[in-house]
């Protein structure tokens, strides 16, 4: 049975959960009386199987492809999207990301702020591409997104536009690139930090660079 990008089976029963068996029967139209009958589980299980069940495959079921998938990852909160994203299995995120990726360029503002959010959820070093672009991009939240991505990928290919983010006007998008130095263990951007902390009257800031000096300061210790 095939419903939106929820594909099963019965011949692959021995494969599915518990929760899944129910959960799928419900999507077959069945009620939750005649789901307990057919499995002999109580009632309350069965509803606490497709409760769980709509939480874990309910983003499936509302869309039939990636644009699909991706048009309601946009509208939905930043737990809710992350909680889906979770969920989704790894042929299915990839293809996922292979729409952004092919589709960024043409996506509104708000569109390329979820895009860019996945990306840097989903760990995908094959879009940093698009991250270091939008790392100098004059919209600002595109920017600070695009900065706080590269330290979640945690590779060094993002490390010299982190450094060159060390620069900007907003705050934001400073304190994001001082975190994201330290998720990729650089120790590259520490002269222009010490500068951001002397420079700096917003406390957050300050605080966000001690907690950077503190984690070189480790690092040397260690190699000592």
């Amino acid at each position: 049975m095939k419903k939106g990008l929820i594909n099963f089976a019965w011949r692959d029963i021995d494969k599915f959960s518990s929760e899944e068996i129910s959960y799928y029967l419900f999507l077959e139209g069945k009620s939750i009386d005649v789901i307990s009958k057919i499995r002999s589980i109580s009632r309350e299980e069965i509803q606490s199987h497709i409760i769980n069940g709509k939480i874990k495959f309910g983003i499936l079921s509302k869309a039939s492809n990636e644009k699909e998938l991706f048009e309601y990852l946009c509208t939905v909160a930043k737990e809710d999207r992350k909680r889906s994203l979770g969920f989704l299995s790894v042929n299915l995120k990839a293809e996922l990301l292979n729409y952004i990726i092919y589709n960024y360029n043409s996506m509104d503002w708000s569109k390329k702020e979820r895009a860019i959010w996945i990306i840097g959820e989903a760990k995908a070093e094959n879009a940093i591409s698009i991250l270091l672009k939008a790392s100098v991009h004059k919209n600002i939240n595109l920017r600070r997104l695009a900065i706080s991505a590269l330290g979640k990928l945690e590779n060094l290919k993002g490390e010299s536009a982190l450094i060159r983010a060390l620069e900007d006007d907003n705050p934001q998008v400073l304190q994001y690139a001082i975190k994201s130095l330290q998720k990729i263990n650089s120790t590259r951007g520490i002269e222009k930090i010490k500068k951001i902390y002397e420079n700096t009257d917003k406390k957050y800031l300050k605080d966000t660079c001690e907690t950077y000096l503190q984690f070189v300061e480790d690092i040397m210790r260690e190699n000592i």
